[in-house]
């Protein structure tokens, strides 16, 4: 399935994805550092950001993602990193460093969703760390799904390069899993990004603005923190902490695995 947040909203992405990128990172080098981690991987990159902030560090960090669009974007940004900053088009499930890795990391929920596909990806990933190495992922906890926000639509907007940016979603969770589809329309910046109402979007199309609309589907795995512990014992690594960071009145997960055999 083609995603459009990973093709044509490629440079909106670190913009409208939300999170809080600083405390992110800050909390991702200290884990790499008390691990005593030279070299990282990002496994399911995007458009680079934590390679980039890593090599700007003294990190050898290589980022890794399918998206052809997402490594092109990834390599243009980090051009005055080439030295530490390094980027590959490939899947997660298949890659392999020439040497094995201090560490690696799959963040913004890129875990896979289904069973079998969640122990291809641990499987791989061990092969990837030497021994003693870990795995930075984050997710979020089953207890925690926010049941009061499924099903209902989430309005959100942003103002950039021009345009406004209205992304309108909904999401419905089922066994465990969030199914959410997201609907982005891209407006001339004259529409109110507040008040991203009918008449607006009728007054645009029928003076031919140039207003485009994506959809994007997504999938997210809601985890139980033995749940997680068992995937990560089944796939030779031993779960040594977890990490709470908020995010917009949630809570997101970040589980450090050390790989043990």
């Amino acid at each position: 399935m083609q995603r459009p947040l990973y093709d044509q909203l490629v440079p909106y992405y670190e913009l409208i994805e939300g999170r809080d990128w600083h405390r992110e990172i800050k909390l991702v080098t200290s884990i790499l550092r008390k691990h005593r981690s030279s070299s990282v991987i990002d496994l399911g990159c995007g458009t680079g950001y934590h390679v980039r902030e890593l090599a700007k560090v003294g990190f050898d960090a290589t980022g890794v993602d399918i998206s052809r669009e997402n490594i092109r974007f990834a390599r243009r940004k980090a051009v005055a990193w080439t030295n530490r900053a390094r980027f590959v088009l490939g899947s997660y499930y298949r890659y392999r460093p020439r040497k094995s890795v201090d560490a690696a990391l799959c963040l913004n929920w890129s875990i896979p969703t289904v069973n079998s596909d969640i122990r291809r990806f641990l499987s791989n990933a061990r092969l990837m760390l030497r021994m003693g190495g870990v795995l930075i992922l984050d997710y979020e906890r089953v207890s925690e799904i926010a049941w009061k926000d499924v099903g209902k639509p989430i309005v959100n907007a942003w103002n950039v390069e021009r345009l406004v940016i209205v992304r309108v979603s909904v999401g419905q969770v089922v066994s465990n899993v969030l199914h959410s589809r997201d609907v982005y329309t891209l407006f001339p910046e004259s529409i109110n990004p507040n008040v991203p109402a009918e008449t607006a979007r009728y007054r645009a199309v029928r003076n031919l603005s140039p207003a485009k609309v994506y959809v994007d589907c997504s999938y997210v795995r809601f985890f139980s923190v033995p749940e997680l512990r068992q995937f990560a014992l089944r796939a030779g690594f031993r779960m040594v902490a977890n990490h709470v960071l908020p995010r917009n009145g949630y809570k997101r997960n970040y589980a450090v695995l050390e790989r043990i055999s």
